[in-house]
């Protein structure tokens, strides 16, 4: 007997939680990797006397050599996980956030749909919507429009910070501002993720808005 097809609110829900449950996993790594930073800082440790004659060369300090090239490793680490959370919290919050404006419009959406490219998602060009109108009636509807509106804001400042590095002047920009912005972007993966988990209960809401009959899976 042929298995039974799961209803598509079931497999969108899924879809979610998947999405949600993998910026998670890079959120985890990427404290981690902050962590492991933090505990091989040179300015923490203590110097370990002794030199090593190099034939051929001069003499190095091999614990001072192991705790720099270390360190380089766990930076270059945390580079790639602190990219790889933010994308996937992103990705979380927009997908999400396509769902339900989806299911919002009477449409059954079996999955979110993203691009994916060299490893990270595709997000769209365009900021997140304010559903707050569309979501009048769910109690929590204030609470996303707020969560939406500092990942508008960390999207702004991390935009301005990129645009500086790249033109590589920031002679006209203060560097108080620079500070500031920079500050504000750093923010930008946990607000998304936020955000992400804020919509999925909002969608949660709507699938049984729009039938009593769904049962969406609230976890796994």
């Amino acid at each position: 007997m042929p298995k039974p097809t799961a209803p598509w609110f079931h497999s969108l829900t899924e879809s979610v939680y998947a999405l949600g449950a993998a910026a998670r996993e890079y959120r985890t790594a990427d404290q981690a990797a902050r962590t492991a930073s933090w505990h091989i800082d040179p300015l923490r440790l203590l110097p370990v006397d002794g030199t090593v004659s190099v034939v051929d060369r001069d003499y190095i300090r091999p614990h001072d050599d192991a705790v720099w090239k270390i360190g380089d490793l766990y930076s270059e680490l945390g580079s790639r996980t602190k990219k790889q959370y933010e994308n996937a919290a992103l990705a979380y919050a927009y997908g999400t956030t396509a769902a339900l404006v989806s299911v919002l419009k009477g449409e059954r959406p079996p999955h979110i749909e993203l691009g994916r490219v060299a490893g990270l998602y595709v997000l769209p060009p365009i900021p997140l919507p304010d559903l707050s109108e569309e979501l009048g009636n769910w109690r929590d509807s204030q609470g996303l429009s707020a969560l939406r509106q500092q990942v508008v804001e960390r999207e702004c400042a991390g935009a301005v910070v990129n645009d500086l590095l790249s033109c590589g002047d920031l002679a006209d920009y203060g560097s108080a501002d620079m500070t500031h912005a920079s500050e504000v972007a750093a923010g930008l993966a946990d607000s998304a993720y936020a955000y992400g988990e804020q919509a999925e209960s909002a969608l949660h809401f709507a699938l049984i808005a729009s039938n009593p009959n769904h049962t969406p899976k609230e976890g796994q």
